[in-house]
């Protein structure tokens, strides 16, 4: 993934995001926004199949830089969660299968 920041102030920042999508633009997106000091997150993307998404940021009074580490670290965590309990939850129905179906 190559990030390129396109512009920078105290308190905004544009980043052009290589090869990515509206999956992670929009998680991150999204988990920006729960931060109170983010006043604005948005993204686009021009053309789908051949613009790189640009993403921006507004703060009140936070590097943007830092908002975007910390919205990375949160929507980190949350991804291992999600990882962890679907592994938990296909291993107990894989138990439940091979118990109805008497295989271990």
């Amino acid at each position: 993934m190559e990030i390129k920041i396109l512009n920078k102030t105290p308190l905004e920042m544009k980043l052009e995001i290589v090869g990515e999508t509206h999956t992670l633009l929009n998680a991150l997106k999204s988990t920006l926004l729960e931060d109170e000091k983010v006043t604005i997150a948005s993204y686009d993307i021009k053309q789908p199949d051949i613009s790189n998404p640009v993403l921006y940021i507004r703060t009140k009074d936070m590097d943007p830089i830092i908002a975007l580490s910390e919205a990375a670290n949160r929507l980190g965590k949350q991804c291992a969660e999600f990882k962890r309990k679907f592994k938990k939850n296909a291993e107990d129905a894989r138990k439940t299968r091979n118990q109805d179906t008497g295989h271990r």
